[in-house]
């Protein structure tokens, strides 16, 4: 605030003299007054222009009057706007109609052409906000599925070492095995989750007291196809409760609730006719293990596929809590929780509403030669959720409305997850996926398969790379694996996996351009690699990444695709790695679960 003071000019020989001296002086002053007062200017405030004195020179002001500039305050950084994105428009090679993709929607029990008001409207946070702990809490990490680490790495050589072992065991086999044979450890997708709990949330749980005393307690999870779910110390691999047993395999990866919440959403693999063991996607409690609540349990009667397979990965808007989650009986379930969480209390209820049911079907599924159904988890960005089925399609549908919005040809089974990238300069985000070689082999089991990057906005392919590989009924080639988008050193490259299952089950681990498409570096592993890579960083943004095969090998690559180590796990690994800060953790087929670290 200015302040003004008068003086008297007893003479005028000295009045230029004391001009300048007197400015300086009552200058000093009023600011020492000011500041002991306690009051500041508003910060970002200035006066209206209207208000504002006429400029003047201190030399040339009239002796009687002195004006102080209000003291220089810090300002506050301004909260930047949000990005501003495009409007979902489909580029005419995402037209819905093109692949005759047709949607029908279930609401309350009547079929209706778009959501009906009352519904909580949904926007997916970015994918840095999406979880409200630390650590790896669903396939791939965030709603963007782009990367399953969390953390720093402090490395000097890039080595591994095992750090701890578990077995796993096995179930029989259903409807998906034929009732012959059995499901093992840990399979395709199975990748573990990785949290770090709050104190005041390990409390109300049933850990071991060992567990809820250790500070800093990073909780492995891991739902494996022996019909267990393990409980384990990152670091120690000691045991931090009891597991669940539910006598059903878990082929796909679980998620933990992303605001922290003591809550496990996991989808079961495969069907049975025994009551009780009937498919369908759970919702448990992590306070005492009991289940919450199932969704979409076989039989449903508005799938158009029998199958009720759940490989993919829940996603979850805390902010309504709402939960999605794609099956492979061709239906996206949305399902209001209802759930209050009292963590002083140790409390956890949830009474879920009546599923909303998005079902669809396309040229390619009415066939007879592919099938429905979603074994991709689910990619979600702003009221997006992009997903990718077994007939070759990925399909964008607006959550607020359960509409699809644009439907992109991926040539066949896409069973990888695809990895989502922003770009706020060009107002829109890409969607990056490879394809199986399933439906489209010839006569000898070779191919074509590709790998995209697609709009997310428009749907449309911005670039894609092709290859001719082989296939066969037992062992799938392609891209089975999902994609790590580039951060660090890496920055500009989306890393991913393929695999041609002719000549020895050759694998690939490929870094392309995100611009261009072009390739940047390929390392070829001896064996098929259905498992998908992680990369690892530490505090200079160096990488390190890791990726397995099913011979059992466990690679490092350094940041331009040149190894640096190999250990041998002596087991087929599918299951996908996840890491956090410098520990590994991995799920073999018959070996069971390794704690890895490198160093």
């Amino acid at each position: 605030m200015a302040r003004q003071k008068k003086y008297a000019v007893r003479q005028a020989a000295l009045l230029a003299v004391l001009v300048l001296i007197g400015a300086a002086a009552i200058g000093l002053l009023i600011h020492l007054i000011t500041k002991g007062s306690g009051k500041k200017p508003a910060p970002n405030v200035g006066p209206a222009a209207s208000d504002a004195p006429a400029a003047t020179d201190t030399a040339s002001a009239s002796p009687d009057e002195f004006t102080e500039e209000p003291s220089a305050e810090p300002t506050e950084e301004p909260t930047p706007e949000p990005a501003a994105y495009n409007e979902i428009v489909p580029h005419s090679s995402a037209a819905a109609s093109n692949y005759g993709f047709k949607t029908d929607l279930l609401v309350n029990g009547s079929t209706v052409k778009a959501l009906p008001d009352g519904f909580d409207t949904i926007s997916f946070l970015h994918d840095s906000e999406y979880t409200a702990v630390d650590g790896v809490l669903s396939f791939r990490g965030s709603c963007f599925r782009n990367d399953p680490y969390f953390g720093t790495a402090t490395v000097d050589a890039g080595k591994l070492q095992q750090v701890w072992q578990h077995d796993t065991y096995s179930v029989p086999k259903g409807e998906g095995g034929n009732y012959s044979g059995v499901w093992t450890g840990t399979g395709w997708t199975g990748q573990a989750l990785l949290v770090r709990w709050d104190s005041e949330t390990r409390a109300v749980m049933n850990m071991y007291d060992s567990a809820k005393a250790k500070d800093g307690l990073i909780e492995v999870i891991s739902a494996t196809m022996d019909g267990n779910i393990y409980f384990y110390d990152l670091e120690t691999g000691e045991p931090t409760r009891d597991k669940l047993t539910f006598g059903v395999p878990f082929k796909g990866s679980g998620t933990v609730d992303p605001r922290g919440w003591p809550i496990l959403y996991v989808g079961q693999g495969d069907h049975y006719k025994e009551s009780g063991k009937e498919s369908k996607a759970y919702v448990i409690s992590l306070i005492d293990g009991s289940v919450l609540a199932t969704v979409g349990k076989k039989p449903d009667s508005f799938a158009l596929r029998s199958f009720h397979a759940y490989d993919s990965a829940a996603i979850v808007d805390g902010n309504t809590d709402t939960l999605f989650y794609p099956a492979e009986n061709g239906i996206l379930y949305r399902v209001k929780l209802n759930t209050n969480f009292d963590k002083a209390a140790g409390t956890l209820t949830m009474s879920p509403e009546e599923p909303v049911k998005l079902r669809y079907k396309s040229i390619r599924s009415e066939s007879g030669n592919y099938w429905l159904g979603y074994e991709a988890s689910a990619v979600a960005w702003r009221n997006y959720l992009y997903l990718c089925d077994n007939s070759g399609f990925m399909q964008c549908v607006d959550v607020n409305t359960m509409k699809t919005m644009w439907v992109q040809d991926t040539w066949d089974d896409t069973n990888a997850t695809p990895c989502l990238e922003e770009d706020p300069a060009n107002h829109t985000a890409y969607l990056y996926v490879g394809n199986t070689l399933d439906n489209k082999m010839d006569s000898s089991g070779m191919g074509p398969v590709a790998f995209f990057k697609i709009d997310a906005c428009t749907g449309e392919i911005i670039w894609q790379k092709e290859y001719r590989i082989s296939s066969d009924k037992h062992v799938t080639g392609g891209f089975q694996g999902s994609a790590v988008l580039g951060r660090g050193e890496l920055e500009g490259l989306v890393i991913t996996t393929y695999s041609s299952v002719g000549n020895g089950y050759e694998g690939y681990v490929v870094a392309y351009d995100t611009k261009t498409g072009d390739e940047a570096w390929r390392f070829k592993v001896a064996g098929y690699t259905w498992c998908s890579p992680v990369a690892m960083y530490d505090a200079n943004g160096k990488a390190y990444i890791i990726v397995c095969n099913c011979l059992g090998d466990v690679y490092v690559l350094d940041g331009h695709g040149q190894q640096l180590d190999k250990i041998n796990l002596d087991s087929n690994i599918e299951a996908s790695p996840v890491a956090f800060d410098n520990y590994i953790v991995i799920g073999t087929r018959v070996k069971g679960m390794f704690g890895l670290k490198i160093y």
